[in-house]
């Protein structure tokens, strides 16, 4: 099969392709339908893409267009979603979901819950556990996903969104940035709203 990833880190998914026998192309700029006509890809995987892919590419790949996405969705769908799930208390994840016109709402084919020590690790360590987590889970799962052969679920919860804007803003209130324990910056976040809710009229 041949495979186009859209990733700027796509070293595991690579490897897991080589095993398979797939052959595969990296992109990382805005995706065309030229683009890919010209290629003859019959599989894309989306990982750390910034690009929101246009839906008339979508409708032409069907199901075989998926997104790798650090998440336990509906939860925390758009940016930063490791920093919200512990922030907010949602559940943490990894998830591989079908892509649709929406930013991380298409139908979820398999995901996998993850639970970490708020008190010992940082954004990063947590943020490298998930990544390891996701890569691992499309690992095991490549051969039947690119067959079609994992049935895909509509969540019936709405779930969460924060956007790249949210995130920055948050992350500013942080001396260490990502390198910040995760039980010290939900404190910080917990009087952060504090201080707003006290400050409206």
């Amino acid at each position: 099969m041949k495979v186009l990833i859209l990733s700027p880190y796509p070293e595991a998914i690579i490897k897991t392709l080589k095993i398979s026998n797939d052959t595969f192309f990296t992109y990382t700029s805005k995706l065309s339908l030229e683009f890919l006509k010209e290629n003859n890809f019959e599989f894309i995987i989306s990982y750390g893409y910034k690009y929101i892919i246009k839906e008339e590419i979508i409708k032409g790949f069907k199901n075989n267009i998926i997104n790798l996405h650090i998440s336990y969705l509906p939860f925390n769908k758009g940016y930063y979603p490791n920093l919200w799930s512990h922030l907010e208390g949602t559940p943490c994840g990894v998830s591989i979901h079908k892509i649709d016109k929406g930013i991380d709402t298409g139908e979820i084919l398999i995901q996998k819950k993850c639970f970490f020590d708020k008190q010992k690790l940082t954004f990063r360590n947590s943020y490298e556990i998930l990544k390891k987590e996701l890569e691992e889970l499309f690992r095991e799962n490549w051969e039947l996903l690119k067959r079609g052969k994992i049935s895909s679920i509509k969540s019936k919860k709405n779930g969460t969104f924060r956007s790249k804007i949210e995130g920055d803003e948050i992350l500013k209130l942080l001396d260490k940035g990502w390198d910040t324990k995760i039980d010290a910056a939900i404190k910080i976040y917990q009087d952060y709203l504090f201080t707003i809710k006290n400050s409206l009229p």
